[in-house]
């Protein structure tokens, strides 16, 4: 009797374990870099205080075609002056994905949005961002 409720257990326990979701390791190792530029602005995108490439008005990069260092990733995006516009950090675990028993998928990532008075300007890492209407911004926070 103790042998088969120890194998029923054992039985149990394998079954649950199968549920389990576990993020897929390749999108721990070697995450991707996205921007969406729709301000007025050309914007500078430094990774650990390397420049990365300047994107023009307009431009959207998904994934950035860059060489990039390993993680962790220190991001930031630049106004042509060299003003701090956004930033963000990537570590390794951050970005992931992961499918579930019925299909599904689940996605996780970094990303930061900041809204300009002259548009918006987003970052990610993982899947892109989405959300509300561009905000109206602060007047002056478009000087380059």
């Amino acid at each position: 009797m103790r042998w088969g409720a120890l194998a029923m257990v054992g039985v149990l326990f394998a079954a649950c374990s199968a549920l389990v979701v576990t993020p897929s390791p390749a999108l721990n190792t070697a995450p991707s870099l996205g921007i969406s530029n729709g301000t007025t602005l050309a914007v500078t995108l430094v990774v650990n205080g390397a420049v990365v490439g300047t994107f023009a008005p307009g431009a959207r990069s998904d994934p950035i075609a860059a060489s990039l260092p390993g993680l962790p990733w220190a991001v930031q995006v630049r106004s042509p002056s060299g003003r701090l516009l956004t930033s963000m950090t990537v570590r390794v675990g951050d970005v992931w994905q992961t499918t579930g028993p019925d299909g599904g998928v689940t996605m996780k990532g970094d990303g930061m949005r900041v809204d300009l008075s002259c548009g918006r300007l987003d970052i990610w890492s993982g899947p892109p961002m989405l959300g509300p209407p561009p905000g109206p911004g602060t007047p002056g926070d478009c000087a380059p």
